[in-house]
């Protein structure tokens, strides 16, 4: 035949994929080099993504975040971030976060920044003070560099930080060590199994975007508390306040719907409460003509005696908060 045809090399019928044997290293090159420049967990296969359930995540406190996060709370070996105004939950949910690190046998330290963490509070979470190990750092480097010698350790369950902005100068030269140190931390929980928890303000300032800008890329999971109202007491004093609950930002599983949580000044999350709107939320609990009712059981005429039914009866709340549970923590 004559033409252009006979001037071209034979190709094979089909070169796609590539069949070369080194196809996967260089792949796997390519993807060495992501994670130094850019810092473990940056590219993944989704497979990849979700740890398995039961090592994978410390609970937060909260039943609905724990469902709502996919994995069942603040994930090991990564970074997670909790943002909102002053005074909107974040220390009370990370004293939660400590507490039930240690009730897994596990080691835990708090970073406090503000040096005013309140003892009484923590105590009320549930934290065992005396097996608290606690940091009070003079500056962000020092809080940063603590952290990351823990983390490193590969000995520490879970650590609390926060807020680091006050620490925080506004030089550049203070801003580029501080975004290294946090990109420090997280190439450092690779095979860690720390669970690291940052406290954030909302409110951006200059001194606060050294360390919000690298967090917003290295935190696997970012959620966002919003203040909605004050509780009270019947006799008119402030027991504690309702916040809404919202993921922003989920590497390992899809994010949940917001959620509503409150939190007790006596108690942190009020566990009971977040049941029977949970119940309701998900058809496990049923309003009929009587009130509130759990199959056949009937807790009460109105959510405030449903919530006083399980507070008065622990295995009950027990039992229904293991129905919750059923289908995993991504249903």
């Amino acid at each position: 035949m004559n033409g252009l045809s006979d001037t071209l090399p034979d190709q094979p019928a089909n070169t796609f994929p590539d069949p070369s044997p080194d196809r996967e290293e260089r792949l796997q090159a390519v993807l060495r080099e992501l994670e130094r420049r850019f810092g473990p967990w940056v590219v993944y296969r989704l497979k990849d993504a979700r740890p398995p359930l039961g090592d994978s995540a410390i609970s937060t406190g909260s039943l609905s975040l724990d469902l709502a996060t996919g994995i069942g709370g603040f994930p090991r070996g990564r970074i997670a971030e909790l943002i909102g105004p002053p005074s909107s939950g974040k220390s009370t949910l990370a004293f939660h976060f400590l507490a039930n690190a240690q009730r897994q046998s596990g080691f835990a330290t708090l970073v406090d920044t503000t040096h005013q963490a309140s003892f009484e509070q923590m105590g009320r979470c549930g934290v065992n003070l005396t097996d608290l190990f606690l940091v009070v750092p003079e500056s962000a480097h020092e809080a940063l560099e603590v952290a990351a010698l823990l983390v490193e350790s590969g000995g520490l369950d879970a650590l609390a930080i926060g807020p680091l902005a006050g620490l925080i100068g506004g030089s550049p030269r203070v801003a580029q060590a501080t975004a290294k140190q946090v990109a420090r931390l997280n190439a450092g929980m690779h095979a860690s199994p720390t669970a690291v928890l940052f406290l954030t303000d909302e409110r951006i300032t200059p001194a606060s975007l050294p360390v919000s800008r690298p967090l917003r890329h290295f935190a696997s999971l970012r959620v966002h508390l919003t203040p909605l109202r004050v509780l009270l007491h019947p006799s008119g004093d402030i027991r504690g306040l309702r916040v809404q609950i919202e993921t922003i930002k989920n590497k390992l599983a899809p994010a949940g719907r917001p959620v509503e949580v409150d939190l007790l000044r006596e108690r942190g999350v009020h566990r009971e409460a977040e049941l029977i709107d949970l119940g309701l939320a998900r058809a496990i609990l049923e309003e009929r003509s009587l009130g509130i009712c759990f199959g056949l059981r009937l807790l009460g005429r109105g959510r405030a005696r449903a919530i006083a039914a399980l507070e008065q009866d622990p295995s009950l709340a027990r039992e229904l908060s293991g129905g919750l549970r059923v289908g995993g923590w991504g249903s």
